[in-house]
């Protein structure tokens, strides 16, 4: 849309005043000075605008039933008025459409204000007319002829194209001159629109010969790379063959590497073996020492009570036959102890324990004492008894559990994966451990019993970690702690209760024949406030 035109136009408008008498004395003419421009002179003989009729038309030859009612509707008369130029489109007209709504809403900055038509008031905010909004507002302003005619004062080709200044200004055959003025515009517009066909042609043209270019070059570049890449392939491919030949190499390397791993492994292996065998053999010993010394010990308060008092130069009475064969049989066990040491002694030295005499619980000098003893005259060494269960008790309840814990001097042996296996099974062998030495402890410091706990494997991490309220022992490489429980239990002097908690049938024979009470994993695992996970 026109602006400083339009504002421009509107002012010129406004200073020629909307009086139809100035005209009478203000001589007015059909020319637009432009601003800076000197205004021409003004002949005498100038006809004012208002003797010039501003229809080619009178009134009075319009027949009568064209002219609408006085108070018919508006778009009657806008009907009739709009039918001006036929065959001329409304967007050809778009610059003296867009001017006379710029005049429009340029001249309501005015004061006083410029008069336009009521119809144009919906577009003084548009800033460009769309195809809609042009039929509109060429009715209303061809059906107002004052308003027209005031544009057309000011209409000049600076401001419009020549078609709407004819159309405006309305001289004399202006329709056949709108029409030739469309007609002419239309074919400039065939012919800019057939120039406008050819240049892109070209360029269509143009631009498929630079990428014809582009594609020979591409082409070309592309065949270099192909050949650089040939030359990059073959490079590689014979440094694969090199790499798979020192490959070769290597793995035969890693080969005899690997074999001669596999020997130092088996002699360290074989080595482990004899290591875990001497130190089996040298537990079984030390179990042999403390079931001699317990003999011995038992020995000597028998001795000191089977024996008369009398003076040291009396000969021992014939009553006294069976604490001196008691005697001889405690000096007869000490020898077969001391050799059996010395073997096991000998054994661990020389490292050689394949062919080396495995003592075992029957080898002992007990087990010969014992036998001695039941061929001979003397009584039976003391045996151990269970701990009895009050009556009403169930032997294997949680009632009895706490009965044999509150023992006077019981020691209690605990199967440690036994019950840990069993109270924490989702955990790892590490984790099972520490819960259920956690729990022990708990029953010690609740209780005040000596607990003792064997695990399997001497060479766990966190074997040899000490403990303040119970005992902690694992076996060693190579024996069970099923094993290291039973040394445990006939290592313990007969007067001492003893109490094996453990779900294993094969330790539950040999301890509960060797006077040890028997307390279930399940049982205990209840007394510390934990139920099992099966």
């Amino acid at each position: 849309m026109p602006g400083a035109g339009a504002r421009y136009a509107a002012g010129m408008i406004g200073e020629r005043g909307d009086d139809p008498g100035a005209g009478e004395t203000t001589p007015q003419t059909n020319e637009i000075v432009a601003p800076g421009a000197v205004a021409p002179a003004v002949a005498p003989e100038t006809v004012p605008p208002e003797t010039v009729p501003p229809e080619t038309v009178p009134p009075e030859t319009v027949p009568p039933e064209t002219v609408p009612p006085e108070n018919g509707p508006p778009d009657s008369v806008m009907a009739v008025r709009a039918a001006d130029v036929a065959g001329v489109p409304d967007i050809a007209l778009r610059d003296a459409m867009e001017f006379a709504v710029g005049i429009a809403a340029a001249g309501q900055k005015l004061r006083p204000p410029l008069p336009f038509p009521a119809g144009l008031k919906t577009f003084l905010r548009f800033q460009r007319l769309d195809k809609t909004s042009l039929p509109l507002v060429r009715r209303t302003v061809a059906a107002d002829d004052e308003f027209r005619d005031r544009l057309g004062l000011v209409a000049t080709e600076e401001l419009l194209d020549e078609i709407s200044v004819v159309w405006l200004k309305r001289p004399d055959g202006w329709q056949e001159r709108v029409v030739q003025l469309h007609a002419a515009a239309r074919a400039e517009a065939q012919a800019e629109a057939g120039d406008v066909a050819l240049r892109k042609a070209e360029r269509r043209r143009d631009a498929a010969e630079q990428v014809a270019a582009r594609a020979l070059a591409e082409r070309l570049a592309q065949r270099d790379e192909i050949s650089r890449e040939q030359a990059r392939r073959e490079k590689a491919e014979a440094k694969a063959s090199a790499a798979v030949a020192e490959s070769e190499t290597v793995r035969r390397e890693l080969q005899q590497v690997q074999r001669e791993l596999e020997k130092l492994r088996s002699r360290v292996i074989a080595e482990t073996e004899r290591a875990d065998r001497g130190a089996a053999e040298a537990l079984v010993a030390a179990a042999q020492v403390q079931s001699l010394e317990q003999m011995r010990d038992d020995m000597l308060a028998y001795r000191a009570t089977a024996l008369l008092p009398s003076s040291a130069a009396e000969p021992v009475a014939p009553d006294n036959a069976p604490a001196a064969q008691a005697l001889r049989q405690a000096a007869a066990a000490t020898r077969d102890l001391a050799e059996a040491l010395a073997s096991a002694a000998g054994a661990l030295a020389s490292g050689d324990t394949a062919t080396a005499h495995r003592p075992t619980l029957e080898d002992t000098p007990m087990a010969s004492a014992r036998g001695s003893a039941s061929s001979g005259s003397r009584p039976r060494p003391q045996r151990r008894r269970h701990i009895p269960i009050p009556g009403g008790v169930y032997g294997d309840s949680t009632a009895a559990a706490e009965h044999l814990l509150r023992s006077p001097q019981v020691v209690v042996i605990v199967d440690g994966y036994n019950v840990a296996k069993l109270g924490w099974p989702q955990l790892g062998l590490a984790q099972q451990r520490e819960c259920c030495i956690s729990l022990l402890e708990d029953l010690a410091r609740r209780f005040g019993t000596d607990i003792r706990v064997v695990f399997d494997g001497a060479d766990v991490v966190g074997a040899s970690s000490p403990r303040r309220l119970i005992r902690v022992q694992f076996s060693p490489s190579g024996v069970t702690a099923d094993d290291v429980i039973r040394v445990d239990v006939a290592a313990l002097p007969a007067t001492t209760p003893v109490v094996v908690v453990t779900n294993d049938q094969a330790i539950v024979a040999d301890v509960h024949a060797a006077g040890a009470n028997v307390l279930s994993s399940d049982v205990l695992l209840r007394a510390g406030g934990r139920s099992a996970q099966r």
